[in-house]
């Protein structure tokens, strides 16, 4: 079923969003903010800026085609103006040079969400921009970039979850968690985002580890003896350098997380390993370059993590 958006019948929502990386999660949520009529302008450069501007952009969801058109899009930081709320959806390694570049359009009120993976992105990014409210976020989706204004998600989650590092939550906050509801994204702001953000680096870590040692999709590798030791393995080491620094997990965080990769499509491989296969660079040092500093800070070892982190960089 194709579904086509015309800007006549958008609600309109008062708060300006600009979207920061056109990539698979970017060009997917950005898509449905701009489907639900929200006041948003992606930021994306290349063939991707070219396309959307041109035709919009393509989602292909499990319950049809959705085709959002005009969609706004930049080709430079510079052009953002009077921003309330500015998602960063680009790569943990191209923060600090957006974040640079974004030092003289943010405003004091600005809200600055990231949900790259890792676990402090927030902090790279507070270094420039001390003056804004920059939050911690994270997502939960499989979708990938299959054409330069096309992106296709696997299962049906949509997750993004943002808060404060002291766990105060303000009004804003909340509006911003109504906006980004009112795009169908399961929206969530939490009191305890430190915790959160270990959660799902935990499944991150483990599943990106597993896909690859196997160097093939979650499926292949979780019935694989040895691609399933890998991720119980690294699963285990992340455990212990979480509780460490003084994360309080769920008894169960074990089995819970293990379980949320076996419910996964079984053909999804890892943003990790989809970068190694298309020889572009990778966001290891977010991954397993951290825990491998974690556990040196409270003298762990962590071998398995140690050596997939080996077999990415050398």
């Amino acid at each position: 079923m194709m579904y086509k958006i015309p800007s006549s019948k958008m609600v309109k929502i008062e708060m300006k969003i600009y979207l920061i990386g056109v990539g698979g999660v970017g060009g997917f949520y950005g898509g449905l903010l701009a489907e639900s009529g929200a006041d948003i302008t992606l930021v994306g450069r290349g063939a991707s800026f070219e396309k959307i501007k041109e035709k919009g952009i393509i989602l292909n969801c499990a319950d049809g085609i959705h085709h959002i058109y005009p969609v706004k899009i930049i080709d430079n930081v510079a052009e953002i103006t009077d921003p309330d709320l500015i998602i960063l959806a680009v790569k943990s390694y191209d923060l600090e040079n957006v974040s640079q570049n974004l030092v003289a359009v943010v405003k004091p009120e600005t809200i600055v969400i990231t949900i790259q993976n890792g676990l402090d992105n927030d902090r790279t990014v507070s270094r420039y921009l001390s003056n804004s409210q920059v939050l911690p976020g994270l997502v939960l989706v499989a979708a990938a970039k299959t054409g330069a204004n096309e992106i296709t998600q696997r299962g049906t989650q949509r997750k993004l979850v943002f808060g404060s590092r002291d766990g105060e939550i303000t009004p804003k906050m909340l509006e911003v968690e109504s906006v980004l509801r009112r795009a169908g994204i399961d929206a969530h702001v939490s009191k305890s985002i430190d915790q959160e953000l270990w959660k799902k680096f935990l499944f991150v870590l483990s599943f990106a580890s597993a896909t690859v040692a196997q160097m093939g999709p979650i499926g292949e590798a979780l019935s694989n003896p040895q691609g399933l030791k890998v991720y119980k393995d690294v699963l285990r080491e992340a455990i212990r350098v979480g509780k460490s620094e003084g994360v309080e997990f769920e008894t169960d965080i074990f089995e819970a997380t293990l379980k949320g990769a076996l419910d996964f499509d079984p053909q999804t491989k890892s943003s990790l390993l989809v970068d190694i296969q298309n020889h572009r660079r990778t966001e290891v040092e977010a991954l397993h370059g951290v825990l491998v500093r974690l556990a040196q800070k409270h003298g762990l070892p962590v071998p398995m993590t140690r050596e997939i982190y080996r077999k990415i960089v050398e």
